[in-house]
């Protein structure tokens, strides 16, 4: 595919809960692509117009352009929830009907993300006829509810690669709303399921450094080898561990703060979920860590236990 439009379009989706997400995420995007002019194609429900305002300024300030699209939220409510997700889970599925026909390759990425590399990174996948490429769920696996019995054959839906042209072209939003509705009892992972459901054997799968979620990040890994870690990632996504959460377990929920405080944002408490009776459960997780940051240390105290006893 020959491309005349030299923007990377980004799709982001988000309501008035995760404003706070959104500008830790897209400051990340501004700090580690200043060579890039982003296009912003954005879904927010629920955001008031001064907050768009405000969106609109800090993005045009660096260079760029953000678009609002709406949807139809009624609609939308008719599929499944579950756990602690949002109607917004399922605005990804929109995005492809919704940007101008000049825009043929669309990255959408989900809030709960940071960008800790070049985007341009992803103008190497070459999509060919697939309608969207995506990278391995390690924690799901497989789903034999959904007919993916085999690992490596169901992918995250946070960050997708999507061919606009290809996706029209083989209807995989209709399909998608369609399991959606006919079989609500099969969906654990919202739209994740239904895009897996219809896709089999038709997504590309590429490197997980273009979505680094959780379960793949070594637990043992010291602080002092987190840059050389990060060096080749490109997405950071916080897949079940948010860094605005208590107890969140992804060592690299510091980039999360340092982004937030460079963006216009004002934060107003460090954690969405505070809870006094959490505080002995997160002693632990943060001793852990201290365990693995220094290991000479931690073998001297697991020394000097032994000669205490």
């Amino acid at each position: 595919m020959v491309r005349t439009d030299s923007s990377v379009h980004l799709a982001i989706a988000f309501d008035e809960n995760y404003l706070e997400p959104f500008y830790a995420l897209i400051t990340s995007v501004f700090q580690n692509n200043p060579q890039n002019r982003i296009e912003v194609h954005a879904i927010a429900t629920g955001v008031s117009d001064a907050s768009k305002r405000g969106i609109e300024e800090y993005i045009q300030r660096h260079g760029s352009a953000i678009h609002f699209y709406q949807v139809d939220e009624e609609y939308i409510s008719r599929f499944v929830l579950t756990s602690k997700w949002t109607p917004a889970v399922y605005y990804r599925l929109f995005f492809p009907l919704l940007v101008p026909a000049s825009v043929e390759r669309l990255l959408y990425i989900d809030t709960d993300t940071l960008v800790v590399g070049d985007l341009r990174e992803f103008d190497k996948i070459e999509l060919g006829s697939y309608p969207v490429a995506a990278a391995y769920d390690n924690w799901v696996k497989t789903n034999p509810d959904l007919g993916i019995t085999e690992e490596g054959k169901y992918f995250n839906s946070g960050v997708l690669l999507m061919n606009v042209p290809e996706w029209k072209k083989q209807n995989v939003s209709e399909k998608a709303i369609d399991f959606l509705l006919k079989y609500p009892e099969k969906i654990k992972f919202v739209d994740q399921d239904a895009l897996n459901a219809v896709l089999i054997g038709n997504w590309l799968r590429i490197d997980n450094r273009y979505n680094l979620i959780y379960s793949l990040i070594p637990e043992t890994l010291p602080r002092k080898e987190f840059d050389a870690f990060l060096a080749d990632k490109v997405i950071l996504h916080f897949t079940l561990q948010r860094p605005w959460t208590m107890l969140c377990q992804n060592r690299f929920r510091y980039l999360y703060r340092r982004y937030l405080a460079q963006s216009p944002f004002k934060s107003t408490r460090r954690y969405t979920d505070f809870a006094v009776s959490k505080i002995p459960r997160l002693m632990r997780i943060r001793l852990r860590e201290l365990y693995f940051d220094n290991p000479s240390a931690a073998s001297l105290w697991q020394r000097l236990k032994g000669s205490v006893s």
